[in-house]
């Protein structure tokens, strides 16, 4: 705290005493009902400096002193205005509806699936305000995630867990394609390029209709970037603590009207713990396109990944492409379509030190149809999707002597067609000081059938000439399962505040993935255990509040205080939980109770103008088992700080784990003491030569300087790997 003081002191004063910019702050609202403006353009007029409103209406942009500000706001569906920033300038800026009031959809339509869905909590990463941390990947930029908590593994592996949920719990999704091997049940987050990224979002509920059924732990959703202008930049990280620790990202973009087109390449290069070394090379292409029905979106992704030990003795490649194709706007005269068609091809091939060669593959296909609909006071989401997912399993197991010894194939498939909805319904709120109050109901019904097809061969066993073979018949299972949720959403304003109120409860179902399946029929110790692996069901009640001052009557220069708190209960019955056994992949088992509590609490100053933040938020747990959620800490402090000066930015964040339990093969098993680590960034960003400049300078894990000299047992046993050690990084980004 005395390194966090210091910093803070040290630049409050000077601060204020160079200043040069002010920011204008306000809200924007339907002038018919008071309702905030999501998305409306807000431009400084005379500059290119502008901005947009964001999911309460609330914008800020940042100006020089010495002009009079007129600010032009736009909105397809308001007039365009024009606002001079006085003395009379109250904060509030009213727009009128510029179209009749039966195609007031086309406002809706730009609606995310966070915001069509029954009311959870969210955190949303702008990957702007991430780059200037000194993040290079998705695990530091999650960091700072109040209920978040990152595993890697000593190849880099990296898989999330949200609110004490396995990661097997949490689905992840690329453009609307889902992540989630079925090799593993999980996504290993190492695989995106993070400088492919546009926005992150974290959704925490365990309910989710419109995310499918298999997300029973939260979401993660990530959103790629788009070509919004003429740019070419380059982008290059060193570090300079480990050799083998370099990035370097190539981009451009070009727009031309209504159609944008632009591609990235990325290279990286990691070293963990001096044992094995990790290649990965990405590559991003994307187009887009302004139809006068709506907006047209393609993007492709690919990802040639190759893990390296020094001995030679462990070697794989992992490749993933991804194609996906979104529209949304009108379809056949009638507005608030989205359409979406994906792709996935995944696989992996390995040696593990001459006794097990393996090749598995990941295919699926997926189509997401969504409308919106509006009558009267209610307003809904009818969404309809249709997967299709293959897994093939080629293993090979070798003796000493290097012969084989058992030749395993395996063919599973998995169709899911679901139907889901959500409606709201708005009451009449008769008080100035509430928005709106909304009831909240989603449904979804989802039809799953699996194929599963398994093959042995012996080629060390022979029979009068014959090679022992040994087919598993054939299994389908045809299963239906539903989710549904209740919540009740109050938000409001008053002159200097706003709020934001929310409960809901709800239930989910999920069968075993082909993860799941695949390694519980094939385990030696499966049926000394259990005799069937089931659906697992996941009960949920979640209480949020939210609150933002404005502007506090208080002697500090103290622009904004924000305040919030989340109360959750997650009970589950059959949990599918994993067995871990040395030398084995885990096996899955169901738990017949299992259950996760937890508050997460929340308090953040905007000071300065804007230019600098404070936040700290908490999150507690009460886990009924640490055998069925291992790895989870028992609480999770972080807090964070952030001086922008625009040319210089410093932050902060400082992270405090409580005690976990694990356990790591070939390692054992314990209990991980109370742990805390820092991480500091500088940045310098100029603009000169008519190109963008940013330089940083990054101390990741401040506080485990100790930790450098420790061996690979050591640090797998304190859970310190290459992401959790003492780093120094720097990196630069020029950009035309």
């Amino acid at each position: 705290m005395f390194f966090q003081k210091k910093i803070v002191l040290s630049f409050l004063c000077f601060v204020q005493v160079i200043l040069a910019q002010d920011p204008i702050r306000g809200v924007v609202q339907d002038a018919e009902t008071g309702a905030p403006i999501i998305g409306v353009n807000i431009l400084l007029i005379g500059t290119e400096t502008g901005t947009v409103t964001d999911t309460e209406g609330s914008f800020v942009l940042a100006i020089s002193v010495d002009i009079e500000p007129a600010l032009r706001l736009s909105h397809i569906a308001y007039n365009t205005v024009e606002v001079m920033i006085d003395s009379s300038y109250t904060g509030i800026i009213q727009l009128e509806p510029a179209v009749i009031e039966g195609q007031e959809i086309e406002v809706v339509g730009v609606k995310s699936k966070t915001e069509m869905d029954v009311a959870s909590s969210i955190d949303m990463l702008d990957i702007a305000e991430i780059e200037i941390q000194g993040a290079r990947d998705l695990g530091s930029a999650l960091r700072r995630v109040s209920s978040v908590k990152m595993d890697y593994s000593s190849s880099g592996k990296q898989t999330i867990s949200i609110r004490g949920s396995n990661a097997t719990d949490v689905a992840v999704f690329l453009d609307g394609v889902r992540l989630n091997d079925a090799n593993t049940g999980v996504a290993d987050l190492s695989t995106i390029d993070l400088n492919a990224l546009e926005q992150i979002q974290v959704i925490k509920g365990g309910n989710s209709s419109l995310f499918g059924s298999g997300a029973i732990g939260g979401v993660l959703n990530m959103e790629s970037k788009t070509a919004q202008k003429n740019s070419l930049y380059l982008n290059s990280g060193a570090g300079q603590t480990y050799d083998d620790d370099m990035d370097l990202s190539l981009g451009a973009t070009a727009v031309l009207g209504p159609a944008g087109i632009g591609g990235r390449y990325t290279a990286k290069a990691r070293a963990f713990g001096g044992r094995t070394t990790t290649t990965s090379l990405f590559a991003n292409a994307f187009g887009g396109l302004d139809l006068r029905s709506g907006r047209l979106d393609m993007r492709w992704f690919q990802l040639n990944k190759n893990l390296e030990f020094p001995s030679g003795s462990v070697d794989s490649g992992d490749s993933l492409s991804i194609l996906s194709v979104n529209y949304r706007g009108d379809i056949l005269g009638t507005s608030g379509w989205k359409f979406l068609a994906g792709l996935k091809d995944w696989s992996l091939n390995q040696d593990f030190f001459s006794s097990l060669n393996e090749y598995l593959s990941d295919h699926s296909r997926n189509i997401h149809v969504s409308k919106l609909i509006n009558w009267w006071d209610f307003e809904g989401t009818v969404q309809y999707e249709a997967e299709y997912q293959t897994f093939d399993g080629d293993k090979s197991y070798f003796n000493i002597n290097g012969d084989p010894t058992v030749h395993h194939i395996a063919d599973m498939e998995r169709n899911t067609n679901a139907l889901a909805f959500v409606t709201r319904w708005s009451a009449d709120a008769d008080h100035p000081n509430i928005d709106f109050i909304n009831w909240e109901l989603s449904y979804r019904m989802d039809q799953i059938e699996t194929f599963q097809n398994e093959h042995y061969e012996f080629p060390l066993l022979v029979t009068e000439g014959q090679l022992i073979i040994y087919d598993v018949p054939q299994s389908r299972e045809l299963k239906h399962v539903s989710s549904k949720r209740l919540g009740i959403h109050l938000e409001g304003r008053g002159e200097k505040t706003w709020y934001s109120i929310f409960a809901n409860q709800g239930n989910n179902q999920r069968l075993p993935t082909l993860a799941d399946l695949f390694r519980f029929s094939n385990t030696e110790t499966d049926s000394l255990l259990d005799s069937l692996l089931s659906s697992e069901y996941l009960s949920t009640t979640e209480i949020n509040l939210q609150l933002r001052i404005s502007n506090p009557q208080t002697e500090l220069p103290i622009d904004e205080v924000s305040l919030g708190l989340d109360v959750f209960m997650n009970g589950y019955t059959d949990k599918i939980a994993y067995r871990v056994f040395e030398g084995t992949p885990a096996i899955p088992f169901n738990e017949p109770v299992a259950e996760i509590r937890g508050v997460e609490a929340m308090v953040g100053l905007r000071m300065l103008s804007d230019r600098f933040l404070l936040s700290t938020s908490a999150t507690f747990l009460d886990i009924s088992s640490p055998l069925v959620f291992p790895n989870k800490p028992e609480y999770r402090l972080v807090f964070t700080s952030e001086l922008n000066l625009d040319w210089l930015v410093l932050s902060m964040d400082h992270v405090n784990e409580g005690e976990q339990y694990f356990f790591i093969p070939g390692i054992g098993e314990g209990l991980r003491k109370p742990r805390e680590n820092a991480n500091l960034n500088v940045t310098l960003r100029k603009r000169l030569l008519g190109l963008d400049w940013s330089l940083s300078y990054t101390w990741r894990n401040i506080l485990s300087k100790d930790e450098l000299d420790w061996t690979l047992e050591e640090s797998l046993r304190r859970g310190f790997n290459y992401f959790e050690k003492y780093r120094e990084i720097v990196n630069l980004k020029v950009e035309l």
